[in-house]
């Protein structure tokens, strides 16, 4: 009889971790086989190197660059779930505003960073509030299907029971809509990392982006790759750090 091999699993880490080596290996034998300039492709070493030899520099930017995405993120749940639950709740109210917000989200929202510069200045409040628009919508949306997918039965215990307004939202509606909002959060996270970096290109003096746009002026490829890897590892992080939160409040709710 045939001897079974045991089946080995490797953690998630692992498997990402191995596929990183091999990509970062194939980058550095690609740039020494095509002798590609420093100014085009720099190698992985290259990058390595000037990450280790500026610490300081590029934790300061990236933790710059991590509280526009903190602000902006929790100022757009903020205002995105109370909108929400309005606009699933008063049938006039989501006809009346409801285009509004999605003339909002369909308006490039880059092309405003002009207008914030003007009325905010640099730095930190015009780069939130970008950040803030784009977590908005995804949080709103969500939260409307969330209130939405209630069960017209749920609704019937709670009446039956007496259960005033804020007892039903809490004990029946907050739990149905909490995994709609934990999915927009993890969108939302990705796409406050990419407006919070590229808005720091234009209207910012520290952070990511900024950090970006210092090597595109002084032409230094090897700086710009290297933000872009740090940003990378940034989306990364928050995203398993946003699966990790999410499966701890559901196994909390289904438990």
């Amino acid at each position: 009889m045939a001897r079974v091999l045991p089946k080995i699993i490797l953690p998630d880490w692992a498997v990402t971790s191995f596929w990183l080596v091999v990509v970062a290996a194939v980058w550095s034998a690609a740039v020494r086989y095509f002798k590609i300039p420093d100014y085009i492709l720099p190698s992985p070493e290259q990058v390595v190197g000037l990450i280790s030899s500026k610490p300081d520099y590029f934790l300061a930017n990236t933790a710059s660059t991590l509280v526009v995405i903190a602000v902006g993120f929790f100022c757009g749940v903020a205002a995105a779930i109370p909108v929400g639950l309005a606009l699933a709740k008063v049938g006039w109210l989501e006809r009346s505003l409801y285009p509004f917000v999605v003339f909002l989200q369909a308006m490039p929202q880059i092309s405003i960073i002009p207008i914030l510069i003007i009325w905010f200045g640099f730095g930190l409040v015009p780069t939130s509030i970008l950040v803030g628009l784009s977590v908005f919508f995804p949080v709103l949306v969500n939260a409307v299907t969330g209130i939405r997918s209630t069960s017209d039965r749920l609704y019937f215990v709670t009446r039956t029971m007496g259960s005033n307004a804020l007892q039903t939202f809490w004990f029946i509606e907050w739990p149905t809509m909490l995994p709609y909002l934990l999915s927009a959060f993890r969108i939302a996270l990705a796409a406050a990392t990419t407006i919070a970096v590229v808005s720091e290109f234009l209207a910012a003096n520290s952070g990511l982006g900024y950090a970006a746009l210092i090597g595109v002026r002084y032409r230094d490829t090897v700086q710009v790759i290297s933000v872009v890897l740090i940003t990378a590892v940034v989306g990364v992080l928050l995203n398993t750090l946003s699966q990790l939160v999410e499966r701890k409040i559901m196994r909390k709710y289904r438990g």
